[in-house]
């Protein structure tokens, strides 16, 4: 019998599982891969984008904790101004020393119990609580009991599974953004490419001082790509070539390919993704290779360990965050994270990529990841209740991160004062919050 019982670790899963360890609480932390981390380590997704607004932190705690320990050891540059001038700063990361990072903390905690290769298969109710979690690993079956539950899986497999209501994709025709196979290539040469850019501005996507800064990140080509894909050579439907510089000279992390109208929750779609997906590395480290300044000599290095999913299942809980609560820039009373990222949607039937380009910085409240069907259910992470356009802005990693702060140290304080989370007083949700090094609100940041 554990505390809590935590399912998914990634960034928003693994982050819950700390904050409730270290607050004192037996954990579980159940993953279905052999990695922490999810789609950062798994997928190459990278670099991390909004740990920041106007040059003042709006994401700490955990999260932050995790990028200063990258850069003791060389894996991030720490956080940078955006040459695209989407968000206020990134934060590349080295995908390899992120998991032996995640490890590190997870082996440092007493309180945290790890198990791998496992996957949720159902839960046992009884008076609007989940009794156990049913899990299927390895060495065979095991039910799972503890006090609070924490579904961090991205699709809310557990959610699913207590029967809570949800929306898949948007609400229109229930499409999701596409799915992509991130790529890392090296031997990139970035001076032929800095040139390029400089000759033809007009074909890329850049902050107004984006050529003078060291680091260079590309959305564009867009003729080129409009010529590759007319003539027959290039078979992705996408507008644009987006791809970031990696962390070590060289090395560039590639987010083009577009695997459209598939169901990420679908091993059937997942398998046909996972093809489709490393079809289109090839046919863009062509492309590269062959039609641009610079990607002469480029090497495939490796691509993601599993295709990256951006969107799958919204669980309706207490609150629902819309487009208009991010136009607004609203702030909650129950508020736990502050993000600033702007609705950034990647076309679920086709080739384009939109975003607003004015930056929102608004709260998330607490009721996102509360369940009016469980009691015992907290959701984390990109499946919490949001509309399509929602969640194609909090879905951010360092958002995540902070989210899951959140929900594990809301389920440590529903044991402490023996209620439901429905029922936690915020402003005391928020104290604790603020105590152990996260930004609950927009109210705690100096613009």
């Amino acid at each position: 019998m554990f505390d809590i019982a935590v399912f998914g670790a990634g960034a928003s899963g693994l982050c819950a599982a700390l904050a409730a360890a270290r607050l004192g609480r037996r954990v579980l932390l159940v993953e279905r891969t052999s990695l922490l981390g999810g789609s950062n380590t798994l997928s190459l997704v990278g670099p991390l984008m909004g740990f920041t607004f106007r040059g003042q932190p709006i994401v700490r705690g955990i999260a932050q904790e995790i990028v200063d320990r990258l850069m003791q050891r060389g894996g991030s540059p720490g956080h940078i101004p955006d040459p695209l001038g989407v968000t206020d700063t990134i934060t590349p990361v080295d995908a390899q020393l992120l998991r032996q990072v995640l490890f590190d903390l997870v082996r440092a905690e007493p309180n945290l119990t790890l198990l791998l290769n496992t996957w949720v298969t159902k839960c046992r109710m009884e008076q609007g609580q989940i009794r156990s979690v049913h899990v299927l690993g390895r060495d065979g079956e095991l039910d799972v009991e503890a006090g609070i539950y924490i579904d961090a899986t991205g699709d809310g497999d557990l959610a699913l599974s207590a029967g809570v209501p949800f929306t898949f994709g948007r609400e229109a025709d229930h499409l999701a953004q596409p799915m992509t196979m991130i790529f890392r290539i090296r031997n990139v040469d970035f001076s032929a490419v800095r040139r390029y850019m400089q000759a033809h501005p007009d074909q890329f996507v850049l902050s107004p001082n984006a050529l003078s800064q060291p680091y260079t990140a590309i959305s564009g080509y867009f003729d080129l790509v409009r010529q590759a894909r007319e003539d027959g050579t290039l078979h992705v439907d996408r507008d644009r070539i987006l791809l970031f510089e990696g962390v070590h000279p060289g090395e560039a992390l590639v987010n083009t390919s577009r695997v459209l109208r598939l169901n990420g929750t679908s091993s059937r779609d997942l398998t046909l993704a996972e093809m489709e997906g490393r079809s289109q590395v090839d046919d863009l480290l062509h492309f590269l290779k062959t039609r641009v300044d610079g990607f002469a000599g480029a090497e495939l290095v490796e691509t993601g360990c599993a295709i990256g999913v951006r969107e799958t299942r919204h669980f309706h809980c207490m609150k629902t965050m819309t487009a208009e609560d991010i136009i607004q820039n609203s702030v909650f009373p129950d508020s736990v994270a502050v993000c600033a990222f702007p609705v950034d949607i990647h076309d679920p039937n086709g080739a384009a990529l939109t975003w607003d380009h004015s930056l929102p910085c608004y709260d998330i409240p607490f009721g996102v990841m509360v369940s009016e069907h469980v009691q015992n259910l907290l959701i984390t992470g990109r499946c919490v209740s949001a509309t399509h356009e929602a969640s194609a802005s909090l879905r951010i990693t360092p958002t995540a991160m902070a989210l899951g702060q959140a929900a594990g140290t809301a389920a440590h304080l529903a044991l402490d004062t023996q209620t439901i989370p429905a029922l936690l007083d915020p402003a005391g949700l928020q104290r604790l919050l603020l105590d152990t090094g996260a930004i609950p609100s927009r109210k705690y940041v100096t613009d």
